[in-house]
């Protein structure tokens, strides 16, 4: 893709809300790339998308991984491939420069449009917003300011690799969301079970 147009194009919009689909894991127990596995004739991620394009992010990325063709969105590189969220997260966080980004990974069905919402309500440019369940902050599902990239990045460099680690990059505060937006299926069979758990609803 050609990642300096379109980064140019989305740092000069009044307030840049970018949607970054996390597509660089191993999906080793899932057999295949879970990012394009089928759904109701559709990759599941491309469900992930809508609910982030529906929330108002424009553009939609996939960072890392091979999938973004397929999907019809631009890819980002990791810039660390294999090593973990938090690389993935600094990576994207850099590419947007500015604005907010709302960062989830491919493999959750159930997130919508509303989840979505929910967090970009709450975020600031100097605060990220991060969903939380039952009082457990998920930090895989959050808005962060594009302004965390360089701490995060530095982090990555001391060897800090999970999710809760970006906590510690600046301010956020937590945004109370239902379980489903962050259920993730790391085999078909709880892909299967999540979708036969809740029903149908409009993403977007």
């Amino acid at each position: 893709m050609g990642d300096s147009k379109g980064a140019a194009s989305y740092a000069d919009r009044p307030t840049p809300i970018l949607g970054a689909v996390l597509c660089g894991g191993q999906s080793s127990r899932f057999g295949t790339d879970k990012a394009l596995v089928d759904v109701d004739g559709r990759p599941l991620a491309a469900r992930i998308i809508d609910a982030l394009r529906g929330a108002g992010a424009d553009p939609v990325v996939a960072v890392g991984g091979s999938a973004g063709l397929q999907l019809g969105v631009p890819t980002i590189a990791d810039r660390h491939p294999g090593q973990g969220p938090l690389a993935a997260l600094g990576t994207v966080l850099l590419w947007a420069r500015t604005g907010l980004v709302v960062v989830t990974s491919c493999d959750v069905p159930l997130l919508t449009a509303a989840h979505v919402k929910a967090l970009l309500a709450a975020a600031a440019p100097n605060r990220a917003a991060v969903a939380t369940v039952d009082d457990r902050p998920q930090p895989s599902l959050a808005c962060w300011p594009a302004g965390y990239g360089s701490d995060i990045a530095a982090m990555v460099k001391e060897g800090r690799r999970t999710w809760r680690s970006a906590l510690d990059a600046g301010p956020w505060v937590r945004v109370e969301l239902p379980p489903e937006s962050v259920a993730d299926a790391d085999t078909p069979a709880e892909l299967s079970q999540l979708l036969s758990n809740h029903p149908p609803v409009d993403r977007s």
